[in-house]
């Protein structure tokens, strides 16, 4: 899966998600995550549904170092099945 196709994803399921504050149609790789506008519970329930989304299991431990949708795409794309 490349970069594009996961970004697409990651948009479809924020399209879902309405107190977020960026329009989904425009994030990119280097919006900054803390700009999406989730809350603790949110963040939570976008993070269940990139598991789902995608058939992945996530560590919290790793997404909480990330800053930007690129470092959450190239986290995603290392995962991913071949």
């Amino acid at each position: 899966m490349t970069h594009d196709e996961i970004l697409s994803g990651l948009k479809e399921l924020l399209q879902r998600h309405k107190q977020v504050k960026t329009d989904p149609a425009s994030l990119t790789l280097d919006t900054r995550i803390d700009q999406i506008g989730f809350d603790s519970l949110s963040i939570l329930d976008f993070i269940y549904d990139i598991e789902d989304r995608f058939r992945i299991q996530t560590q919290m431990a790793d997404l909480v170092g990330m800053s930007t949708v690129g470092d959450l795409v190239r986290y995603l794309e290392a995962r991913l099945p071949q």
